[in-house]
């Protein structure tokens, strides 16, 4: 009873906190801002959507491609096309319950092309580590970038700042909360020492596999080309409307990255996505609330059309195969 009460409130609470985080972010809006977001969507320059749209579904091809190179030293080789579905259905599963589509990403590569599912997973982890790699390295960029502002620059004189000005204070000053909380328990605690040391002896030895790997070249380069292509999006979304298609550099990093870590929080990010993205830009003097409404919305039908379009088709795929036998 009390481990079922547990698995619902992993759902419920996320869903819940995004939901009232929403409400709490459309209640904040003006009437102007209001207006403004439900114009956005008939005003925007569709190219620049569509173009934005396209090199999201290149880098999930990218990722769904990568994989293969992490299965092949262990004796698989699945299709590219499962491997992409498996992406995917992942992706769309994650917005029920939060970080379940990593195990239903490696269910669906047993299930359909009979690799053991604790090597699909393991794979799946060591993917999830070099993210967390590639993410930790979008953040110095973004901090370079946002010291960089002239507005931060005013900040750190005269330490003074309003609203938005704060923003990085408050994930910089958080981080550090964190971090030290989390020391004293590592040092404390016996338990949390060995499955912290347990973590990290992983960890090494997912980076190895990657380096002693065939194809780690291959791998390197999909794995940049796919943050590139992250980032890049954000930038040809900002093109589909005169408010933001001046946006600079650092806005572009601070609004990918502060969009990662929402999506990492709470199930696609629902709530603080746009939240956040509104405040970056504010940073960067942009008014301009539409834009985060209208990219997560753009995002998120992405992913939802995409992602149960592949859990479709692939067991479409595996009742064909029945059939044929």
């Amino acid at each position: 009873m009390k481990s079922q009460l547990i698995k619902i409130l992993k759902i419920v609470v996320p869903i819940g906190i995004g939901v009232y985080l929403t409400w709490y972010f459309l209640k904040g809006l003006s009437e102007e801002q209001a207006n403004q977001a439900k114009d956005a969507f008939f005003e925007a320059n569709y190219f620049w959507v569509f173009l934005g749209l396209a090199t999201a579904v290149l880098s999930h091809v990218s990722r769904a491609y990568r994989w293969l190179f992490l299965l092949e030293p262990l004796g698989y080789k699945p299709k590219l096309s499962t491997s992409y579905h498996s992406v995917m259905a992942g992706y769309v599963i994650n917005y029920t319950v939060p970080r379940s589509g990593e195990i239903a990403r490696a269910g669906l590569m047993t299930t359909y092309e009979d690799v053991p599912f604790e090597k699909g997973f393991a794979t799946i982890v060591i993917e999830r580590l070099i993210d967390v790699i590639m993410l930790g390295i979008v953040f110095l960029i973004t901090g370079v970038l946002q010291t960089q502002t002239e507005k931060f620059q005013d900040i750190t004189k005269n330490g003074t700042g309003e609203g938005a000005s704060n923003l990085i204070w408050y994930i910089l000053g958080a981080g550090a909360i964190f971090g030290i909380i989390g020391l004293v328990i590592y040092f404390k605690n016996k338990k949390v020492n060995a499955f912290v040391n347990d973590k990290l002896k992983g960890f090494v030895e997912g980076l190895k596999s990657v380096w002693t790997m065939q194809k780690k070249w291959a791998f390197i380069f999909h794995t940049i080309f796919i943050w590139t292509c992250y980032v890049s999006s954000i930038w040809m979304f900002a093109q589909a409307f005169p408010e933001t298609s001046l946006m600079e550099i650092g806005c572009v990093f601070g609004a990918f990255f502060v969009g990662a870590t929402a999506i990492a929080l709470l199930p696609g990010g629902i709530g603080i996505y746009p939240l956040w993205i509104t405040q970056v830009l504010l940073i960067y003097n942009i008014d301009f609330a539409a834009f985060g409404i209208f990219l997560w919305v753009a995002q998120t039908v992405l992913i939802v059309v995409l992602g149960l379009a592949s859990l479709f088709l692939i067991q479409r795929k595996k009742d064909t195969l029945l059939r044929r036998s």
